[in-house]
């Protein structure tokens, strides 16, 4: 089925990012999590420089801590505290609602753990409220890849976008003219690390 070209596009002033349940207890037991971080730390990065609205999770953090410190959520909204899996909640959807300038965003960027868990159950509602949903495969993990790709696979199937850190980052600066350039250009110059998404015998 053909994707309508304006639904991929993602627009500062716009998009918003949601970063999911990346606590402290899950740093061993998730699947590559340092390479996971490492694209994170990237990506929130360059959407910082963008001033893209990021909005923060946290699963029963009484039990599974905070977010982790290698991530700044400086001036993100949250962490918000949660039980239920998708980041969804009433308190979170309010906020959502104003998110961009007083507006709903257009878009969303989603990442996090666990992909077959929170991720995805974000990923369900988001789209039935008629979000456009950008999931970044390379920021998102599961303590399995085959849970991980599975998931990807279902989100893909109801309409998610399955995407990149670095075509985020691209696709929000959208020119190498813009004033922004500079400073993320060195945020992307460091090769983003394969973390088995694509098998190597397809790259």
């Amino acid at each position: 089925m053909a994707v309508n070209p304006a639904k991929v596009i993602l627009r500062q002033g716009k998009t918003a990012l949601f970063i999911c349940d990346v606590q402290e207890k899950f740093a061993k037991a998730i699947f590559q999590f340092d390479k996971i971080i490492q694209n994170s730390t990237k990506l929130i990065s360059a959407l910082k420089i963008m001033n893209v609205p990021m909005l923060v999770s946290e699963q029963n953090p009484k039990s599974l801590g905070k977010t982790i410190p290698q991530l700044d959520i400086s001036g993100a909204k949250g962490p918000f505290a949660k039980m239920q899996f998708s980041m969804c909640t009433p308190e979170i959807n309010k906020e959502l609602a104003i998110f961009c300038n007083g507006e709903k965003p257009e878009s969303i960027v989603l990442m996090g753990v666990e992909t077959h868990v929170c991720v995805e159950n974000t990923a369900v509602d988001l789209r039935q409220y008629g979000y456009e949903v950008h999931t970044v495969a390379d920021c998102c993990s599961s303590r399995t890849q085959e849970d991980r790709l599975l998931a990807l696979e279902r989100m893909r199937d109801i309409g998610c976008h399955i995407t990149t850190s670095e075509n985020v980052i691209f696709k929000l600066m959208r020119d190498a003219n813009s004033e922004q350039f500079k400073t993320i250009l060195s945020l992307i110059k460091t090769p983003t690390p394969y973390t088995g998404l694509v098998p190597l015998s397809k790259i």
